[in-house]
């Protein structure tokens, strides 16, 4: 079993994630500020850094390609916004895969990465072997 995140985000901006929405155009699917308790159970624990996210929205067990398609749907939808995205803000493509497996395997299609490309967004993997 493989369990895929693959998001887009702004990173380590200032002013609140409502003005990155402004500018996008569209509500993130997630957001925080640093400082930010990480969550209700942990409320000591604080955020690192602020991040406003555009995620696939799919499923976490559907294909890593599923949730590239659908998440370089979204931003392709943004038009000249992502640019301008681009040019104020730290912004990339994050890929998180946990597996429960001794051989994992990770693999795009060139028409995806080519996609990818043409939005001049980078990409970072993170490959997560779990234990049962």
């Amino acid at each position: 079993m493989t369990e895929h995140h693959v998001y887009f985000a702004v990173f380590g901006f200032d002013e609140p994630p409502q003005a990155i929405s402004l500018l996008a155009g569209i509500p993130p699917d997630d957001s925080w500020c640093a400082g930010d308790a990480y969550s209700s159970l942990l409320p000591e624990v604080r955020r690192l850094d602020s991040r406003w996210i555009l995620s696939s929205n799919l499923d976490q067990h559907a294909s890593h390609r599923d949730h590239f398609e659908r998440l370089i749907l979204k931003l392709e939808r943004l038009g000249d916004r992502l640019p301008v995205l681009r040019e104020r803000y730290r912004c990339g493509i994050g890929v998180s895969q946990y597996f429960f497996m001794d051989d994992p395997a990770f693999y795009l299609p060139a028409d995806l990465l080519a996609r990818v490309q043409a939005l001049g967004l980078s990409l970072s993997f993170d490959q997560l072997a779990l234990d049962s």
